[in-house]
């Protein structure tokens, strides 16, 4: 509240002065100074800032804003001597302003939360082995920095572990209350709280690069994109001076009362339908980050209510996203294990892909070394070439052999049958035009995902599809496991964002959920693309309308029920803020109120609003689904079948 007030010292200066000399006026105390009338003088200091930011705006803007009706009102009351109803008229509106700025800034205040948590000095080190500590400001901190982060200590910025293990709390970023263990190559994120061991951490991200400076550009971003609702608004706001200007001159013409005319003007003013949509976004957009949903925009609010499609992708979606090598095939017998994955690794180090790290990951644990290839390009959807000894190799799926007009042999596709009927996917290894090799890999489905897709089915949106760049017995199995009966597989990116545009052309409205760099066309293209944002590409992400900060992909029914919530609360605050307008137009018409009261009736319509858009504040996940009792009765299955 102190810096509130320090923010806004002229505007509490202005009404205490005002409201002190009305009360010398009623009060006959000092009723005149220097014979001019204590309260007019009251009138012209509290009316002041309205008249001066309505001139402004109108000289140089162009627009005619709200301030103008309200100062047309007080220099018309003024104009027949209702010097006291000008003046409290101002007193009122001051005070109402007040209350509607400390509202919304309540509704902000959670977002700026968020600096705080990241701690405002870091333990740097030279190395691991030398632990001397230099104790730096955390703004100081650049990438490739080394940080040691001890038990109890919040994280000073992101990077990726490379000494201890320990449990790390996200929840501030994440909104998921539960300690995560984070070992050798984890990623960890700035302001999470490290509960167990002490980690080094090396500094890959900072300042507006890492996530928490991400989610707080992309979220300012986003509350003050207006929602196509607002656009709307605003354009009718703009009839809203010449209108309140028609009315009021009508109400004089048949009652010959400019008191009602002034009364008029004053309750016109569309304070509480201007508010109604940028409070509720604004509160949306922040209760969603709070809860590990970041929403990037507010048409996707109003889009993510109207969806009758959803479209997951597979792999990091409804997978794990972090699969793991469980066979290699050897089909050229002149190569061994060790050589043909180290071949993969050198093609795979680059790469940001789940398969790609599996490959690397599993070279690691076998204590195998690699040089990265030369010449690298990542083949869009198909897979990696590059050169290894002078040889050109390439590693990908099956449409890697169509790329290089390769058949699949009896004994390769009795191979791959084999893999495929265990769930597994196969990635085939070529090298000097020769196919040497073949990996089998397995990404278990997420924990939650069929009490997630059952969730959405029961409660929100029945028509669920997978597309996949997988191949389509893996794919099938995984859309077996999970109820969902239309799957699109061996997919290309454009073919992926072909199929969007042909449900959008078939009237559907498509919300698709992806990670990877080849979902990034079909998530711009979707009415609303969802990224997986912890194990999600930065191209998904930047593509993507929403982003799931934690990868639970259980909040994906949240986001749909905040969204929706979001619209609802639009919807209440429109109907609240023009019911209570009509009801004072009438009763200012038939003159039952004066202008004093228009002014209260005015401000708390728009204090109304702002309170109700606060009120999303309090929405928690839904509690109204069982994923346990889903969980249960998926072990159950599995016992009997």
């Amino acid at each position: 509240m102190k810096q509130f007030y320090k923010e806004h010292k002229q505007d509490f200066r202005i009404a205490a002065v005002t409201a002190i000399l009305i009360l010398l006026s009623i009060t006959k105390i000092l009723p005149t100074i220097l014979t001019i009338d204590t309260v007019l003088i009251a009138a012209i200091i509290g009316g002041y800032p309205i008249y001066l930011g309505a001139i402004s705006a109108l000289i140089f803007q162009r627009k005619t804003k709200i301030g103008l009706l309200v100062s047309i009102a007080m220099v018309a009351a003024i104009a027949i001597g209702e010097y006291l109803a000008a003046a409290e008229v101002a007193l009122i509106m001051i005070i109402g302003e007040l209350l509607e700025t400390y509202s919304v800034r309540k509704s902000a205040k959670a977002l700026e939360n968020l600096l705080h948590i990241v701690p405002t000095e870091a333990r740097k080190v030279a190395s691991i082995q030398d632990s001397a500590e230099t104790i730096i400001p955390s703004k100081e901190i650049k990438v490739n920095d080394l940080l040691l982060v001890k038990p109890g200590e919040r994280i000073p910025a992101d990077g990726k572990v490379i000494a201890g293990t320990t449990y790390v709390d996200e929840s501030p970023l994440t909104g998921e209350s539960k300690s995560i263990e984070k070992y050798l190559g984890e990623s960890v994120y700035g302001g999470s709280l490290n509960q167990s061991q002490a980690i080094y951490v090396q500094v890959d991200k900072v300042g507006d690069d890492s996530l928490i400076g991400r989610v707080l550009q992309l979220v300012k971003k986003a509350q003050e994109e207006k929602a196509p609702i607002q656009r709307l608004i605003d354009r009718v706001a703009g009839w809203f001076v010449p209108m309140s200007i028609m009315i009021a001159g009508l109400v004089f013409l048949f009652t010959q009362d400019v008191v009602r005319a002034v009364t008029v003007l004053i309750v016109f003013c569309p304070c509480g339908m201007l508010l109604s949509t940028p409070t509720a976004v604004m509160t949306g957009v922040g209760r969603g980050a709070q809860l590990g949903v970041l929403i990037k925009g507010a048409p996707a609010l109003e889009a993510i209510s109207k969806i009758n499609t959803i479209i997951f992708d597979k792999t990091g979606t409804l997978t794990n996203g972090k699969p793991e090598v469980v066979d290699i095939s050897l089909i050229d017998l002149d190569w061994d294990r060790p050589r043909l994955l180290q071949l993969a690794a050198s093609l795979e180090g680059l790469s940001e892909h789940h398969i790609a790290k599996a490959i690397t990951r599993a070279a690691k644990n076998e204590g195998i070394s690699w040089q990265l290839a030369s010449e690298w390009k990542s083949i869009v959807g198909i897979g990696i070439e590059g050169t290894v000894n002078g040889k050109k190799a390439y590693i990908g799926n099956k449409s890697v052999l169509k790329y290089l007009n390769m058949d699949l042999h009896k004994v390769i596709t009795d191979k791959q049958k084999h893999c495929n009927d265990q769930g597994h996917t196969t990635i085939f290894i070529v090298y000097n035009q020769k196919l040497i090799g073949m990996v089998a890999i397995d990404d278990p489905i997420r924990e939650k995902a069929i009490a997630t897709i059952r969730n959405l089915k029961s409660k929100y949106i029945k028509d669920i599809r997978i597309a996949t760049g997988d191949n389509e017995y893996v794919a099938k199995r995984i859309a077996n496991e999970l109820e969902i009966d239309q799957v699109y597989a061996s997919l290309l990116p454009d073919e992926k964002l072909e199929i969007v545009k042909q449900l959008q052309t078939n009237g559907k409205r498509v919300l698709m959920i992806g990670d990877g760099i080849n979902d990034a066309p079909a998530l711009m293209q979707a009415d609303v693309g969802v990224a997986m944002g912890k194990t999600g590409t930065d191209v998904a992400i930047e593509a993507a309308d929403i982003a799931l900060l934690s990868d639970a992909i259980e909040k994906i029914p949240l986001a749909l029920q905040l969204s929706k919530r979001t619209v609802s609360t639009i919807k209440i605050n429109l109907w609240l803020a023009n019911g209570i307008n009509v009801f004072a137009l009438i009763a200012a018409a038939y003159g039952w109120i004066g202008p004093v009261m228009a002014a209260i009736i005015h401000n708390f319509g728009a204090i109304i609003v702002v309170l109700n858009s606060l009120g999303l504040y309090r929405f928690h996940r839904q509690q109204d689904f069982d994923y346990n009792s889903v969980e249960t009765e998926m072990v159950i299955e599995k016992a009997h079948s």
